[in-house]
């Protein structure tokens, strides 16, 4: 059998990535077979968050002293708690622009890997029993094809065995931008803007732990207005797990 006949026949194998090479989401550069998701000078600047960090959303504090950030600290909020893998600096602003401009498999795959090794035991503890992404009104799901949470959540959740609602949680109403509104605004822009789907009702109800998935933390608040439509619910805790989070200073 010739080359023609192998490739007509579907049965052809490349090896590595050959037609579809890797590339680094930080810099773009081709990456080797011993890379995975960024290349290994890129790895090196990546801001992992580290202690000292806020004990309920994770965010970088600036004292070991201080147990909570300011968001947290003034008010309790329905989240129990949650963790992020990176400080969202200018770069990993470049890299999660790229993630929802893309939506690349492969990224998504290095993003949920990264995000267990970094906090799989914590989710171990966590032991939710349903995962749910943040969702996107439609007409912004249209317009880009896909919900870069709902493909993170679908990752994490087939790695660590939990099962993902995709379409349990829907945005009901498009909202503003976040960024430039003060805490009240933000608070109002969000207000009703989530339901639960009919269809989740009844499963959900029965759960204690739920797992809410996000690309981006800044203030908390889209995933606040998330977590108390599930929690009326009668769900009793509801964590979040995203990539990336702002710092408290």
């Amino acid at each position: 059998m010739g080359v023609r006949d192998i490739v007509s026949s579907g049965n052809i194998v490349f090896p590595g990535n050959i037609l579809f090479p890797e590339k680094c989401i930080l810099c773009g550069k081709l990456l080797t077979s011993r890379e995975c998701g960024v290349c290994m000078g890129c790895r090196r600047k990546l801001p992992v968050v580290t202690e000292p960090f806020c004990k309920r959303c994770g965010k970088p504090v600036m004292s070991a002293e201080t147990e909570y950030c300011f968001d947290c600290g003034r008010k309790k909020g329905s989240l129990a708690q949650g963790r992020a893998v990176w400080v969202y600096d200018r770069e990993m602003k470049k890299a999660m622009a790229g993630f929802k401009e893309t939506g690349c498999r492969v990224d998504t795959e290095f993003y949920a890997g990264e995000f267990l090794a970094h906090w799989g035991e914590q989710l171990a503890v966590w032991a939710p029993e349903r995962m749910i992404p943040v969702p996107l009104h439609w007409r912004k799901r249209w317009f880009r094809g896909f919900n870069q949470s709902a493909e993170l959540a679908e990752a994490i959740g087939r790695k660590a065995g939990i099962k993902v609602l995709p379409e349990a949680l829907v945005r009901s109403r498009p909202t503003c931008p976040q960024k430039g509104l003060d805490n009240r605004q933000r608070k109002k822009n969000l207000q009703g803007a989530f339901t639960v789907h009919d269809k989740f009702r009844g499963e959900l109800s029965q759960c204690r732990r739920v797992l809410l998935v996000d690309d981006i933390y800044t203030t908390g608040a889209t995933l606040e207005e998330c977590s108390n439509v599930i929690r009326n619910l009668g769900v009793q805790k509801v964590y979040s797990a995203c990539l990336c989070i702002g710092r408290d200073y």
